[in-house]
């Protein structure tokens, strides 16, 4: 397979497969409401994502590795926002993201026939459009006084919390290819959901700032639900003021899905940082 359909093909899917969805259910700087009452969390964050994918097909196998770099020149429009609403033990959290890709039109000659003095004109090009939505619900198991705590008054604590939800994807990788006069596109919606269960650490380092640990796993090859997500994230949280927060981390996100005859992994992985507005 031409090193131009690789990088085509993949970026298509890698882009449906979770580009920045792995932002979903960022740990964030989450605490118990105080005495009952809800308190709530609106973010924003960017994701510095690479992304390492295998494509197996009954045609070929390709495989590629796309920067964050590569991945910001081609992008039209992207929006990403998450809520997190905590009422008492019990939380809530909701993640959407809005992407729109676009790649340049690549082109490449190539020559055919038996002596190779045929030469065709290829080229193609990317678009992607991706909706990712996830909503899942917490409830906080322990909270104890953590390694940090310097005696009864100080509530510096740590803080563990199961959850289970689910995931619902929709994209639209769609490929333009052109051959010398015959031209080409190909790609459809595709939407599936993903149930997934996990879990929340939260340790308070100080007074504003909070070590955030998360870890999931999804999918179970449950209709068309991916056959295995699982994702790790990491954070650093401080509170700047009593209504704000910067978070700063890194997220593994890795999948596996088989469509038809085709086998995809993909493996994204990067830096995040988000800012909180709390109330």
């Amino acid at each position: 397979m031409m090193r131009l359909t690789e990088r085509s093909v993949t970026l298509g899917l890698v882009g449906a497969g979770l580009l920045c969805a792995a932002l979903l259910s960022l740990p964030g700087t989450a605490r118990a409401a105080d005495g009952g009452k809800p308190d709530y969390e609106l973010g924003l964050y960017l994701w510095g994502a690479s992304v390492a994918s295998q494509v197996d097909t009954p045609e070929g196998d390709a495989s590629a590795h796309i920067s964050f770099s590569d991945l910001l020149s081609n992008l039209n429009v992207a929006a990403m926002a998450r809520a997190r609403a905590n009422f008492d033990k019990l939380s809530i959290v909701f993640d959407g993201e809005y992407l729109d890709l676009e790649t340049d039109t690549e082109q490449r000659t190539v020559r055919l026939g038996p002596q190779g003095n045929v030469p065709v004109s290829v080229s193609a090009k990317v678009e992607l459009v991706q909706y990712i939505l996830e909503l899942n619900t917490g409830y906080e198991i322990f909270n104890v006084s953590g390694p940090f705590s310097a005696g009864p008054n100080d509530n510096r604590g740590t803080r563990g919390e199961l959850y289970v939800g689910a995931r619902y994807i929709s994209a639209k990788p769609e490929i333009k290819v052109q051959v010398g006069p015959l031209s080409t596109d190909i790609g459809e919606w595709n939407s599936w959901v993903d149930g997934l269960v996990g879990a929340r650490l939260f340790v308070d380092l100080s007074k504003t700032v909070v070590l955030g640990i998360q870890g999931d796993v999804g999918g179970f090859n449950i209709g068309q639900s991916d056959n295995l997500a699982w994702s790790q994230i990491t954070s650093l949280s401080w509170a700047f003021s009593d209504s704000m927060a910067l978070s700063l981390g890194y997220k593994f996100l890795d999948l596996r899905r088989e469509s038809g005859d085709e086998t995809i992994e993909m493996q994204l992985r990067g830096p995040f940082i988000a800012t909180f507005v709390r109330f």
